[in-house]
């Protein structure tokens, strides 16, 4: 379901994949929540291989987001995002609220974008 790997210097990337759902939105929202504590300012969420994601996943990365915010720090999704989550997104009106990068050299100057920027703006699309 997910997986850490070492980001470039102030940078923390955490993979996310298959299906997320109500049946590990514990596991799923204990990971990202450690990953948010352990960023030093960008967090990179590869949703790339998400194949399904509902309300409880949503759930998870509006909190990440809000709380990389309050750090003063950037929240990324990297994508492409897959056609579950992306409808999730839409049909719930939060797909603005999210910044998404097709790749990591992107998801990070996305970051060091909304960084340099008012610290607590949201999404880019």
């Amino acid at each position: 379901m997910t997986d850490h790997t070492a980001g470039p210097p102030g940078a923390t990337v955490l993979h996310l994949r298959g299906d997320l759902d109500h049946d590990n939105e514990r596991e799923l929202a204990a990971t990202v929540d450690e990953a948010v504590a352990r960023s030093t300012g960008t967090l990179v969420l590869d949703v790339s291989a998400v194949t399904f994601a509902d309300s409880s996943t949503l759930r998870t990365l509006v909190l990440a987001q809000q709380r990389m915010e309050a750090a003063d720090g950037a929240l990324v999704l990297l994508g492409p995002l897959g056609p579950a989550l992306r409808r999730l997104l839409e049909i719930t009106a939060t797909d603005g609220y999210f910044t998404v990068a097709d790749s990591l050299p992107l998801a990070l100057a996305a970051a060091g974008e909304l960084l340099r920027r008012d610290p607590h703006a949201t999404g880019t699309g």
